[in-house]
């Protein structure tokens, strides 16, 4: 028991540390310059995705508080894979944008 304990305190100190280095290498970091895609954005834009993105995390918690509290197994396990389509659909999404960027970059 002390030998689990002590693994899992070295662990917690393991990765606090690497939040730390994470933090200073950012510290570090010249200017972040505003020429990609987010940074051409103009508000208007900006609002608007960011309140589909919103959307987005409402249907996310609106379904994993209904997962939560669905008792009958068969409606728990739909709700689930409704959820899975959400977080399917907008995996696929993100994945679409990675890619056009990356076609961007290359012209």
């Amino acid at each position: 028991m002390k030998i689990l304990s002590r693994l899992i305190a070295i662990l917690a100190l393991a990765s606090l540390s690497q939040v730390c280095l994470a933090a200073e290498q950012v510290e570090k970091t010249p200017e972040m310059k505003m020429d990609h895609p987010m940074g051409k954005m103009d508000e208007s834009k900006m609002m608007d995705h960011l309140k589909m993105k919103q959307e987005q995390m409402l249907k996310m918690h609106d379904l994993s508080n209904k997962i939560l509290s669905e008792t009958d197994p068969k409606k728990k396990q739909a709700l689930k894979d409704e959820q899975l389509e959400l977080i399917k659909a907008e995996h696929m999404q993100m994945m679409s944008m990675h890619h056009s960027k990356m076609m961007n970059m290359g012209k």
